[in-house]
């Protein structure tokens, strides 16, 4: 056995910090755990993630492992270089006196913890109310990379958002690619987690409204899409589950074409794909879309019966096995959705692979060479019209997160990622660039 395969413990007293993926850890010293029976004060140095570091104030989270496999958190502060570690406490008078004492410079903070409103189990939730209040007061704006992750490295800066403004607790913010055109914007009323509520409206390239969702306490009610010149196309609600019932549809004539029975048919060019899409709805729902390839067949999109994988437990046992994370894209913290586009066969067998939405170079290969046994190895039950096979173009999302590289879920047909808003502001990263790059950008 060679020494790097042996498993070796680091003790807290021996470092001064460590990183797991994206999250660094630094030593905490003579702080009070919370923990199932109240707190202790720990005389040795304990590992502590770093959460956010403000003004000066560095701010940790220490994570106590209790009996039957639960954990307690434990919320640090660290005012200045000089100063002690503090521990914010769970009893709701002692929270209040420290939270006021961190927080004094935000009077409507400190008036929610007041009231009652946060806990220091709700410190994340702070800190990032605390930090918008700051970057907004002083004009600054929000950087994320290329995973949507705040980063402090202008070198991996991807995307940015602005505070337009802040109403009591309600933020506004407007996300950005780092070319300066505009996403989509809405309401926030919680950073950790994240809660939107309202109208939120994603943007064509040209500025035009391209999708408006309403939200409730974070749950998607409705929606509205538009033609880049402004005009409606779709206006639908969604359910529960995720799934969409149209009401109207209209055409470039401004006329709905479904009937009283919200059932009818519509030729449009999708603005990522860029292909001439057939969409059949019927009662309400979307029940077929295809397009026509350069051999004249029908290619679906979403069927009768859509493809779906049958050799589903082998694929998750050659994904834990074989599809490995590349070790230069680890150490560089790349993470995040690898969309791989393929065409399945009546045969079962796919027919073509394609990348349309990447990490790195490293990341887009290892994908590649794994799904690669498509083409040779029918893992695939086809789509079918009709009691007939059919070719399905599909859309397969691989997971590479820092912990394990896995296939995201066993829905495959084209339309699963059009809800995810993570999704469609990164395809619609991939079709600008593509469009500026045509137009002789760089």
């Amino acid at each position: 056995m060679n020494e790097a395969d042996i498993e070796k413990s680091i003790k807290a007293d021996e470092t001064n910090g460590y990183v797991i993926g994206i999250d660094t850890f630094s030593v905490v010293k003579n702080v009070e755990i919370i923990g199932l029976f109240g707190g202790k004060t720990s005389k040795k140095g304990e590992f502590a993630a770093n959460i956010e570091n403000i003004g000066g104030m560095k701010f940790y989270k220490f994570t106590a492992n209790g009996p039957n496999g639960n954990t307690y958190n434990s919320y640090i502060v660290k005012k200045s270089e000089s100063s002690d570690f503090v521990t914010f406490p769970s009893g709701s008078a002692k929270f209040k006196s420290v939270a006021f004492d961190v927080f004094e410079n935000d009077a409507t903070l400190k008036e929610y913890i007041e009231k009652g409103k946060y806990k220091a189990d709700d410190i994340p939730s702070i800190l990032k109310i605390y930090k918008y209040r700051k970057l907004f007061k002083n004009g600054q704006k929000i950087d994320y990379n290329s995973s949507f992750d705040e980063t402090n490295n202008k070198d991996e800066v991807a995307y940015y958002s602005k505070i337009e403004s802040i109403q009591d607790s309600v933020f506004h913010l407007t996300h950005f690619f780092n070319n300066n055109l505009k996403i989509y914007d809405g309401d926030f009323t919680s950073f950790y987690p994240h809660n939107k509520q309202g109208d939120f409206k994603f943007y064509f390239p040209n500025g035009e409204v391209r999708r408006k969702i309403s939200f409730d306490n974070n749950k998607p009610k409705s929606g509205i899409e538009y033609f880049e010149n402004g005009k409606v196309h779709r206006v639908y609600q969604i359910l529960e589950q995720g799934s969409l019932v149209y009401r109207e549809v209209y055409g470039d004539s401004n006329v709905n074409l479904l009937d009283n029975k919200c059932t009818g048919s519509e030729e449009y060019t999708d603005p990522i794909s860029e292909k001439k899409i057939t969409y059949e709805y019927e009662n309400k729902k979307l029940k077929t879309a295809y397009f026509v390839d350069e051999n004249g067949e029908k290619v679906y999109q979403l069927c009768e019966n859509n493809a779906e994988i049958r050799k589903f437990n082998s694929l998750q046992k050659a994904v834990k096995e074989e599809l490995k994370f590349p070790s230069e894209s680890l150490q560089k913290n790349v993470h995040g959705f690898v969309l791989v586009k393929c065409i399945v066969e009546p045969s079962g067998l796919v027919s073509e692979l394609k990348i349309i939405k990447g990490l790195d170079e490293a990341c887009n290969k290892a994908t590649l060479d794994f799904l690669s046994r498509f083409k040779t190895e029918s893992y695939w039950n086809p789509g079918k019209v009709d009691g007939k096979e059919v070719k399905q173009e599909i859309v397969i999302p691989i997971d590479f997160s820092i912990v394990n590289a896995a296939i995201y879920r066993n829905n495959y047909y084209n339309f699963w990622w059009q809800n995810n808003m993570m999704m469609q502001q990164q395809m619609m990263m991939q079709q600008q660039n593509n469009m500026m790059r045509s137009a002789g950008f760089r």
